[in-house]
């Protein structure tokens, strides 16, 4: 009862928000899953840190994911393929980055312009690393684990270009 009151509320809000909907695309931004799509990109159209934790909390971000794959002109272009190939592989292309090749990971890098050289696994492997370190790594969903391996990935893809 708790989540239909607020699906209706977000309905509510989102209706007066949405009144001349643009894609991230069309506003000139890079286009995120968890931020511009889905339930948290409809509520907070102008706010991606909000959008994206509405989209975890509300249920993990498969939404978002979900939205992206069904109506990618709501949301996206080729980002939102490098969302769902981390959220398909996640564990496959964890296992390959801390080895340091491998198809799943080469497929990411090219997803995002880059190439699968050292120093590009090398950040990768590095970032991966500081979270699976963390003492709540194994509390993490398999969303937020699949959101921060994207997240290091454009950090990566942004010194590619």
């Amino acid at each position: 009862m708790k989540k239909l009151s607020l699906l209706v509320a977000a309905g509510v809000m989102s209706a007066g928000l949405m009144a001349t909907p643009q894609t991230a695309e069309a506003q000139g931004l890079e286009v995120n899953p968890w931020q511009h799509c889905g339930i948290g990109a409809m509520i907070f159209p102008e706010n991606g840190v909000a959008a994206a934790i509405s989209n975890i909390i509300w249920d993990l971000g498969t939404t978002a994911v979900t939205s992206a794959t069904v109506t990618p002109e709501q949301c996206g272009t080729s980002i939102v393929d490098v969302a769902l190939l981390i959220d398909s592989s996640y564990d496959q292309l964890a296992m390959e980055t801390a080895q340091g090749s491998g198809e799943h990971l080469t497929a990411a890098l090219n997803l995002v312009g880059c190439n699968a050289t050292e120093e590009t696994v090398g950040a990768l492997r590095a970032d991966l690393a500081e979270v699976a370190s963390s003492s709540n790594y194994t509390e993490m969903s398999h969303e937020e684990k699949a959101y921060s391996y994207y997240s290091s990935l454009q950090t990566v893809a942004a010194g590619c270009a």
